[in-house]
């Protein structure tokens, strides 16, 4: 299920027309508080909110990543003709910054709007698929300190729990998938996000940095964060034979 979170009417009808004839189904909300109602009484797996580039609008797509963590949210400029505007007071760096997972500008385009939300779904739901279990389940992966459960979508460490984005869980859960593995920051984009754009690498960066940041703060190990590591001119992996036991606390 899909909530979009729109203000004007433009907006509204390119995205709502596109759903509904690619058969999304979905809820749409001219503003953020009618947003939280229904929030509060239904899981969506994808929010699509309208962004107006402004740091107002930057802090309520914030607010609204920080309070959902198990729903993927992209962030549609509120006129995708405007994109290439001089000035604005935020740009996309900012939007991943937040925590978005996607941030789409530029004229509207169907067909990529619609493979890029069809791929968003997909990777929205657990994939038991190709999964390292443990145990002869097929619900979890064990590697290392990091412990993944499919079912309830929350992953732990030494056994205490991460808070994570959508987004952040997957991208976890692909590592521990192939530990060890050296991945190209387009190769990320295309297994994790799904396409594969030149010159959205920083998206990828700016969610490593994040779930790095979220790694340290985990009490029960020391330098979490190193656990992904970054292979210079190549990419990202997940550090697990490099990891000893003497950083975790006794």
């Amino acid at each position: 299920m899909i909530l979009i979170i729109y203000t004007g009417n433009k907006f509204q009808q390119n995205i709502s027309q596109c759903l509904s004839k690619h058969s999304f189904l979905y809820d749409a909300v001219s503003n953020f508080q009618s947003a939280e109602s229904l929030l509060k009484a239904q899981q969506y797996s994808l929010i699509i909110v309208e962004s107006h580039s402004n740091t107002m609008c930057l802090q309520r797509i914030k607010t609204l990543v920080d309070a959902n963590t198990e729903s993927w949210v992209v962030a549609v400029e509120s006129d995708m003709s405007l994109a290439d505007k001089v000035y604005t007071e935020v740009d996309e760096a900012n939007y991943y910054e937040a925590g978005v997972d996607d941030y789409f500008t530029g004229a509207f385009d169907e067909r990529m709007f619609s493979a890029r939300i069809r791929s968003h779904m997909r990777r929205s739901m657990p994939n038991h698929e190709n999964t390292r279990a443990s145990g002869g389940s097929d619900e979890r992966i064990e590697i290392g300190p990091l412990s993944v459960d499919l079912r309830y979508h929350s992953v732990t460490i030494n056994g205490q729990l991460l808070t994570l984005t959508a987004r952040e869980f997957t991208l976890l859960t692909y590592f521990c998938r192939h530990p060890n593995q050296v991945f190209s920051r387009n190769q990320l984009l295309s297994e994790v996000w799904g396409y594969n754009h030149e010159g959205y690498e920083h998206t990828v960066n700016t969610h490593i940095n994040r779930l790095r940041t979220k790694l340290d703060k985990v009490n029960s190990i020391e330098n979490g964060g190193q656990l992904v590591q970054t292979v210079w001119g190549v990419g990202y992996k997940l550090n697990i034979n490099g990891y000893t036991a003497n950083s975790l606390i006794a």
